[in-house]
């Protein structure tokens, strides 16, 4: 199979995969129009540059753009439905974005998928979706995973008692993200920052590792009633990833930064083996809602599904998207009919191919049924098992899927 047709087979795969998952844990499928009205963005706090928005003019000479966010249009349509939570709410999309990259080579077209859970904060609310982040990842495949887990209100908290202005607070954020002390304690200096906050300032970008260890230095240095809240906070939103055995995968960072200014609480990405960047990233905006009159607070994650199906591309061969093909004789079509339909029936997916066809039929599969004199016979990786129904198909086949 070339290149092309293995890709746009994995993308196929990873798509359906994370539908799948989400909808294991409740997710229902939402869908935002793909233009938006400009004014849109033009008031809600975000990392979306105006310079990278793709935008048309419509027929009244309103100024629209071509969806960039996803998280935005779909807080603004729930607050037009209710301005505070009634319920909960568990959206998940997969749909594209439209960015224009400037210097870069990506596309301005990409497709991303994510999970929005509507919900009032709460340890148990924010670890079932880091939860759901790290099982997506290993459904994909991956092995070796890791969740940073951070709080925006750690250099918030920070940044609001030094005071600074925009200028300055950027610069802090650059340092800490790139961890570098070397020049953070000079900068912090020369704006004749209180010795005890630079203490507290220049640790930030230490707090990263075993989540445990972390925990306690930080409730060492950070001795603010309010600091202490926060890593109280994350203290038992990873002793509730630990019940569900998650543990392995997680490290503290509480430098962790999204450029996605609405985060307001819990932040989180996640990395692969091999992949350079994070392959996920998530948190929890409670404040997005505001922009729209509502109070909707939430916690989401989104990905790349190009990112992913490169990363697993360069790493796996893609899996068949059938699972069973069967070949049959002329005189066996009916027999071939009436098996086919009894596996789509339950959820198998299925194609058929006469003998005359078998050698134009390119794409593998998990199973193949051979129809021939009468029997029925499914192969697997060299075995071949006789069965004479759909339940002894069933039961054979799970054998050598296990086998």
């Amino acid at each position: 199979m070339n290149t092309f047709l293995q890709r746009n087979q994995q993308y196929t795969q990873v798509i359906d995969l994370l539908s799948k998952r989400f909808a294991t844990y409740g997710y229902a499928r939402m869908k935002t129009a793909a233009f938006e009205k400009y004014d849109l963005y033009s008031h809600v706090t975000s990392s979306v540059k105006r310079q990278e928005m793709v935008k048309v003019i419509d027929t009244n000479g309103e100024v629209l753009v071509l969806r960039p966010d996803v998280t935005i249009p779909l807080t603004q349509e729930l607050s037009h439905d209710r301005n505070e939570l009634t319920r909960e709410y568990r959206f998940f999309y997969i749909q594209e974005v439209f960015r224009q990259q400037v210097g870069q080579s990506m596309k301005t077209e990409r497709t991303q998928a994510g999970v929005e859970y509507f919900s009032q904060c709460s340890p148990e609310a924010d670890a079932e979706v880091i939860a759901l982040a790290i099982q997506t990842m290993q459904d994909l495949g991956w092995q070796n995973i890791t969740i940073e887990l951070g709080h925006a209100a750690i250099l918030n908290g920070l940044i609001e008692v030094l005071g600074f202005d925009e200028h300055n607070q950027n610069t802090l954020k650059s340092l800490i993200q790139a961890k570098n002390i070397v020049e953070l304690r000079p900068f912090l200096a020369s704006l004749s920052v209180d010795k005890t906050m630079i203490h507290a300032v220049e640790q930030i970008p230490t707090f990263y590792g075993k989540p445990h260890d972390v925990l306690q230095r930080a409730k060492q240095i950070l001795t603010a009633p309010d600091m202490q809240q926060t890593i109280a906070y994350i203290e038992e939103v990873y002793r509730i990833l630990v019940l569900y055995g998650l543990e392995d995968y997680l490290v503290i960072d509480f430098g962790l930064i999204n450029d996605m200014d609405y985060y307001s609480g819990v932040l989180f990405q996640g990395y692969v083996e091999r992949v350079g960047k994070p392959v996920l990233m998530g948190g929890r905006y409670d404040d997005l809602g505001k922009a729209f009159g509502a109070e909707l607070p939430a916690i989401g994650f989104a990905c790349d599904i190009e990112s992913i199906v490169n990363a697993l591309y360069a790493n796996h061969a893609p899996q068949s998207l059938v699972d069973v093909t069967i070949f049959y004789e002329h005189d066996e079509l009916a027999q071939a009919i009436e098996l086919a339909t009894a596996l789509r029936n339950r959820q198998f997916k299925v194609v058929s191919v006469p003998y005359t066809k078998e050698r134009l039929q390119a794409e593998n599969s998990t199973f193949t049924i051979h129809i021939r004199e009468g029997k029925k016979t499914i192969h697997k990786n060299g075995s071949v098992e006789q069965f004479t129904s759909i339940e002894d198909f069933v039961q054979k086949g799970v054998f050598l899927w296990n086998s």
